[in-house]
């Protein structure tokens, strides 16, 4: 894996810049943050990161519930062993094109010349694209947020455009979009349009030129390789030997030395149905355990290491359903005549290494056009395969819609959607107790992570019906989705007073009161001062946005919180701890929307109560003691004292809090502090400032991770602390101790 890696991504900075006369410097890719799905995408068709293969990932692909500050290890020095939180899925994606007989130009003079089969595709491992990257624009990104000013309800939230000529002699223009709503977050959606624009790609000429032809007989594919079993494969094993262990290409695939892989896949909706094909990867025990065929070395503690909490169960770590869905396809000779049961002509499952193509393995190092010849290409596009499912796969799937003629001007349009579901992350975090995850030998079909995938194919299914068809300002629409209320600007602080109560202050905007959003038909149909019902206000401790309903505030009781000082709400929580942190958001709801018009006339009526997102949760807030007057003596103490690594009743957790199982805290301290830490042949070993933060909070308290100066971790032992006040009513006063650390 290790050979492919460095080959691919010099090959790509080859193409960005040997190939290319223009390079755009993190333009030629965005991304889908708005929703519970992330995506990375690139403006010549690849959905993806080759970055994934070298641990660059910091945008995330497939990424499940997508949040910011993932860890995933940076370099392949620390991703062995590495507790990664991040759900990683999609290894690469996105559409080719095969014509079958057609022009291309022939150096030297760039001549007209036929041509058995002209290929594009964007998601090969291996083969010229067939793009000339330096004559294709950025992407043209729009943010259409509901809490902006300019918000208009007709278009999606987060939309990312680029339209880029092929070899193939086809012009593709791919639109994807996304939106934060609850209920409609769960996805993103694709729109290409393949036209025969008369324009061709010349790779070797580094140039686009007219070249006006008729293809009688041209092939969209659709090819995606999904991996669903990241998260546990890099948590659940370790092997001294870099290359042995699991931990190569990312996570991704690697079991030359390790056995089998852990996913299996599934297929609905392949049958004329009025809903086009839907495919999607799963886990083969949802992450619960190593699976019982894995050759991989295991972490000695990984029990310990991946519960939250000591009393629960080992987190699930790869617990979702992932893949796409076909929603509208232009018809094609011998289709039914129905476009949104956008099912392809032929479909084929292969596993990474595991399966033949030609008598050659198909291989997701290799897979492409150094291996296969175009007219090897033709026929893998248009014949059927299944992988046998036996729970042990890596699947790479291939759609093949056609076969279309393109004469100059004709275009065809295929509308995908990437999906993703899974079961109630509160239960994932406690490592499913109640078994409600079923793996490939029980009855998965109907458990509680498929059930939510089909609510979200369901939705966006209906998307594309409430909004195909329409057009605004020159933009084809695909998809349309009642909004939900904007979602309220959430603010935290500490409010604690001394070391008696710990209290965290949740306040928020009026935003959802004071906004009015229009249906397609250009009617009212949310306005907040009418059709607001209340608050809810969410407490979490997870970086995820894994959530407990804290408080719930009717439009009745409203005036009971506001703080006309503050110009906002405000609530006081006192069921919080010290020494933990916590994110807040507050939700806004609407328990009976008003019958909702679509932006393509569709009347939907009963939509249900519609919620704000989590979008403007909180930052991250402690709940710390107060500061304590010192001036009449000190009671500095000092948590956990001693501290024992792994031990939960003396620490705050284990490998995976990441760097909070390090913490040790000094408590009781005046608001202005310095305090030194030495060892016992008295070397100082770190300084700590005390003092309000950025955000004007006063604290009693401080951390320290067991770094020294230089960063490093400090060994075990025995250290003496001198604390300083520089409080204005104590300065210069001092007290000293003792700390332990165990491991």
């Amino acid at each position: 894996m290790k050979k492919f890696n460095e080959r691919f991504l010099i090959s790509s900075l080859f193409t960005f810049i040997i190939i290319t006369d223009t390079v755009y410097p993190q333009q030629n890719f965005a991304t889908h943050t708005r929703g519970k799905l992330w995506e990375t995408l690139y403006n010549w068709g690849f959905i993806g990161d080759p970055g994934a293969w070298d641990y660059n990932q910091t945008t995330g692909i497939g990424f499940y519930p997508g949040f910011s500050g993932f860890d995933f290890p940076r370099n392949e020095i620390d991703a062995n062993g590495y507790i990664t939180d991040a759900n990683l899925h999609n290894f690469r994606s996105g559409p080719w094109i095969i014509a079958k007989g057609g022009k291309t130009l022939i150096p030297p003079d760039w001549s007209p010349e036929n041509r058995d089969y002209l290929l594009y595709h964007s998601s090969l491992a291996t083969g010229i694209e067939g793009v000339v990257e330096g004559s294709i624009s950025p992407f043209i990104k729009m943010r259409n947020f509901v809490e902006s000013d300019n918000f208009d309800p007709r278009l999606p939230e987060e939309m990312n455009y680029a339209e880029f000529h092929t070899s193939a002699g086809v012009t593709v223009k791919q639109r994807s979009m996304t939106w934060s709503f609850p209920g409609y977050d769960d996805f993103i959606i694709y729109d290409y349009t393949f036209t025969n624009q008369g324009m061709i790609a010349i790779p070797a000429a580094n140039q686009v030129f007219p070249l006006q032809q008729s293809l009688n007989e041209v092939w969209i594919v659709f090819h995606s390789g999904l991996q669903v079993s990241t998260k546990g494969r890099l948590n659940f094993f370790y092997d001294e030997n870099f290359l042995t262990s699991t931990a190569p290409a990312g996570g991704f695939g690697w079991k030359d030395e390790g056995g089998l892989y852990d996913d299996y896949y599934a297929v609905e909706n392949d049958v004329t149905d009025g809903k086009g094909l839907l495919y999607y990867s799963r886990d083969y025990n949802g992450g619960r355990e190593p699976s019982p065929w894995n050759g991989y070395k295991q972490k000695p503690n990984w029990i310990n290491d991946l519960k939250v909490k000591p009393e629960w169960l080992p987190e699930l770590q790869d617990p979702s359903a992932f893949g796409f869905v076909f929603l509208y396809r232009t018809l094609h000779p011998g289709s039914n005549g129905n476009p949104f049961d956008a099912d392809p002509a032929f479909f084929n499952i292969y596993s990474d290494g595991a399966d033949k193509f030609k008598g050659k393995t198909v291989d997701s190092e290799t897979f492409g056009l150094d291996v296969y010849k175009p007219f090897e290409m033709y026929d893998f596009a248009r014949h059927n395969k299944r992988a046998a499912n036996n729970g042990h796969l890596y699947c790479w799937y291939s759609s093949s819609f056609g076969p279309y003629s393109l004469a100059p001007g004709e275009s065809v349009r295929l509308i995908v959607a990437e999906v993703a579901g899974v079961m109630d992350l509160n239960q994932v975090q406690k490592g499913d107790p109640n078994h409600w995850l079923k793996t490939f030998d029980e009855d998965w079909q109907n458990d509680s992570t498929n059930a939510d995938l089909r609510r979200n194919v369901d939705a966006v299914r209906n998307a594309v019906l409430w909004g195909f068809g329409a057009n605004i300002d020159g933009i084809d629409i695909a998809a349309d989705v009642p909004e939900s209320p904007p979602a309220p600007k959430c603010y935290a602080i500490n409010s604690s007073s001394g070391a008696d109560t710990a209290i965290i202050a949740v306040s928020w905007d009026k935003i959802a009161e004071q906004t009015k959003i229009d249906n397609g038909a250009g009617q009212i149909f949310y306005d907040g001062a009418a059709d607001l019902d209340g608050y809810r206000i969410f407490r979490g401790t997870d970086k995820r946005g894994i959530w407990q309903l804290i408080k719930e505030i009717p439009f009745s009781e409203f005036d009971l919180y506001w703080n006309e000082e503050e110009n906002l709400y405000e609530y006081f929580d006192n069921t919080v701890q010290f020494g933990f942190q916590y994110n807040y958001y507050v939700q806004a709801f609407n328990s009976t929307p008003r019958s909702w018009t679509s932006i393509n006339g569709t009347v939907v009526n009963n939509l249900g109560e519609l919620v704000s997102s989590d979008i403007n949760r909180s930052t991250r807030v402690s709940a710390k003691p107060g500061p304590v007057s010192v001036a009449g003596g000190w009671d500095v103490f000092v948590a956990p004292n001693p501290y024992v690594e792994g031990d939960p009743q003396r620490s705050f957790g284990g490998a995976s809090q990441g760097e909070l199982q390090y913490k040790i805290e000094f408590r009781n301290l005046p608001e202005k502090a310095t305090i030194k830490i030495f060892n016992i042949a008295g070397d100082l070993i770190k300084t700590l400032k005390h003092g309000p933060d950025a955000q004007g909070n006063l604290y009693g308290t401080i951390e320290w991770y067991q770094r020294s100066e230089s960063g490093l971790l400090v060994a075990p032992g025995m250290y003496i602390y001198v604390i300083e006040s520089e409080a204005e009513e104590s300065i210069g006063s001092r007290t000293t101790g003792k700390l332990m650390i165990i491991r």
